[in-house]
C-alpha cells in the first residue's frame, strides 16, 4: 500500500513539473504578431527601442501560469506591437520629410544653378551685342550707351534714311529685343546752316525717321522718345566742312535699365 501512495505522490510531482504554460487565442495571436513585426525590417530598423520593449512581454508571455495570466499578458504584448507599430510610423514619416527637404535642397540648387547658367548665357549674348554696337561706334558715356548715325545716313538735307542705314538699325534692333527693360532716346542735331526754325526741324524729323525704323522693326514705340536740338549741340566747330557734316547726326542714346528718357534730356 506505501509503495502504491509513493508511486502515486511521485507521478503527481512529475506531473506538475512538467505542466505546460498556459495559452489562450488571443495571446497566441498576439505572440504570432509580434513575431511578423519582429522579423520585419521596415519596422525593425525604424523602431528598435520599442521593439526591445514588446520582446520583454513577449518573454514573460511564453511562461503563463494560467489563463487570467494569459489574457493579461495579451493584452499587454498588443499594447505594445501597437507601440511599436506607430513608432515605426513616426519614424518612416521623419524619414520621407528629412528625404523630401534633401530632394527640395537640391531641386532648388538646381535651379539656381541653371538660372545662374542662363543669365551667364544672357551676360555673353549681350556682351556679344555690346561689342557689335561698338563696331558701329557706339561709345559708353553717363547718359548711357550712345549710338551716331551720321549726316551720309540721309538724303541731303531729307529726314529719310538711306538703305546705308540698315546694318546699324538691325544691330540696334536685335539689343534692344534682348534687353527689353532698356528705354532709348533718339535726338536729331544739324550744323548752323539755315534758321534755327529750320534745323529743329529737320533734326526733329529724322530723330522720328530713326524711331519709325524701330517700331517697324518691332520695339514698341513707348520704349522710344525722339528729340530734335538743331544746332545747338555741335560736336565740333561748324566753321568748316568737315565739322558741319559731323554736327549733322542722330544720336541714340540707349539707357540703363530703370532709367527714364525724362531724366536725360538735355
Amino acid at each position: 500500500m506505501n509503495k502504491i501512495i509513493y508511486i502515486a505522490i511521485a507521478l503527481l510531482f512529475i506531473g506538475g513539473c512538467s505542466s505546460k504554460p498556459a495559452v489562450t487565442p488571443s495571446l497566441k495571436n498576439a505572440q504570432q504578431t509580434y513575431m511578423r513585426i519582429k522579423n520585419d525590417p521596415s519596422i525593425s530598423d525604424t523602431a528598435p527601442l520599442a521593439l526591445f520593449e514588446a520582446e520583454k512581454i513577449y518573454q514573460l508571455s511564453r511562461n503563463a501560469k494560467d489563463e487570467k495570466e494569459a489574457r493579461h499578458l495579451a493584452y499587454l504584448l498588443n499594447h505594445e506591437i501597437e507601440v511599436v507599430k506607430e513608432s515605426a510610423r513616426r519614424e518612416h514619416l521623419k524619414n520621407q520629410i528629412r528625404k523630401l527637404k534633401v530632394e527640395k535642397q537640391k531641386a532648388l540648387l538646381d535651379q539656381k544653378e541653371t538660372q545662374l547658367l542662363l543669365l551667364q548665357k544672357q551676360m555673353r549674348q549681350t556682351k556679344a551685342k555690346l561689342k557689335e554696337l561698338e563696331e558701329l561706334n557706339a561709345k559708353q558715356t553717363n547718359r548711357g550707351l550712345v549710338l551716331t548715325l551720321g549726316d551720309v545716313l540721309f538724303e541731303s538735307g531729307k529726314a529719310a534714311l538711306l538703305p546705308g542705314s540698315k546694318r546699324a538699325i538691325d544691330k540696334l534692333v536685335e539689343f534692344l529685343k534682348d534687353n527689353p527693360d532698356r528705354k532709348v532716346l533718339v535726338e536729331g542735331h544739324t550744323d548752323d546752316v539755315g534758321s534755327a526754325t529750320y534745323n529743329i526741324d529737320l533734326s526733329l524729323r529724322r530723330a522720328q525717321s530713326v524711331k519709325e525704323a524701330l517700331v517697324e522693326k518691332g520695339i514698341d514705340e513707348d520704349r522710344i522718345t525722339a528729340l530734335g536740338y538743331g544746332e545747338i549741340y555741335p560736336v565740333v566747330s561748324n566753321a568748316d566742312a568737315a565739322g558741319r557734316q559731323r554736327n549733322r547726326r542722330v544720336e541714340i542714346v540707349i539707357l540703363e535699365k530703370g532709367v527714364e528718357p525724362e531724366s536725360m534730356h538735355r
